[in-house]
């Protein structure tokens, strides 16, 4: 079994935390973008679990670091539910778009030969494309993306404290 790492150094549990959220529930915008460039190093490799190691130079709420990173895992796979329905949308759209245009293409060309007729020729086979593209090259990747971050909201979580020297 195949596990990738991921470590984190803070000062202290303050430096996990948006200084906005009194709560200390959501994780600041620099532990957010660190671990989101990460996860997505990650995703391009094969690998069956990840782990996340924060080491730390003070004590710190080590379930609250745990619920912090899940949240923001769930709230980035909800995002790209998000994103996979508003993609569907498109790719539908944009081939009804296509072959309407083809259609109507087909039917008038036999009666008019004219430059608009290759213009909407030319426009009906580019939003064919389009959502060829969409379907062979954006869904694949937002589906591995939301496998990685399922990987990373169950990943073992690991927090290590310092120990002070006397």
């Amino acid at each position: 079994m195949v596990t990738r790492e991921i470590k984190l150094k803070i000062h202290e549990e303050a430096d996990m935390f948006t200084p906005f959220d009194p709560e200390r529930k959501l994780l600041s915008e620099d532990v957010a973008a660190y671990l989101v460039r990460n996860y997505e190093n990650v995703h391009r490799r094969a690998f069956e679990s990840l782990a996340v190691h924060v080491y730390s130079d003070t004590p710190v709420n080590e379930e609250r670091v745990k619920h912090a990173i899940r949240d923001h895992c769930e709230q980035r796979m909800k995002n790209i539910d998000h994103a996979l329905k508003l993609e569907t949308l498109k790719e539908i759209s944009l081939a009804v778009l296509g072959l309407m245009l083809l259609s109507l293409w087909f039917l008038l060309s036999r009666t008019y030969d004219n430059i608009w007729m290759e213009v909407l020729s030319i426009m009906g086979w580019v939003a064919i494309w389009e959502a060829t593209s969409i379907l062979v090259m954006r869904r694949p990747e937002l589906h591995l993306l939301k496998k990685t971050y399922k990987k990373a909201y169950n990943a073992d979580i690991t927090v290590e404290t310092a120990e002070e020297e006397l």
